[in-house]
């Protein structure tokens, strides 16, 4: 069953750029993985260095595989220390 994920992640001012610069890198592999169906980033346009990614997996083994992947861990660990918020919502679609 095809899962969704909505994460927001604000960056701390003075990462700002690493943090986006990080949010970017993770993008093309992730689209690449055999269970992504959708993998998007947005910016807030009412907050300064916030972000929101939405993401389409064709099922749960699917996003865990990608949460397991060389390009997210690194991505993960690259942001530890520059975030004020981190935000990750699993949602399936009820209607």
């Amino acid at each position: 069953m095809e899962i969704r994920v909505v994460a927001t992640i604000a960056a701390k001012p003075e990462f700002k750029a690493q943090v986006t610069e990080a949010l970017l890198e993770v993008i093309e592999p992730s689209r690449q993985e055999v269970g992504c169906l959708q993998y998007e980033l947005h910016r807030d346009l009412d907050k300064e260095g916030a972000f929101v990614f939405y993401e389409r997996w064709k099922s749960e083994d699917a996003l865990n595989q990608h949460n397991k992947t060389e390009h997210f861990q690194r991505f993960a660990a690259s942001l530890e220390g520059k975030l004020d918020e981190l935000t990750i919502r699993r949602l399936k679609t009820l209607a």
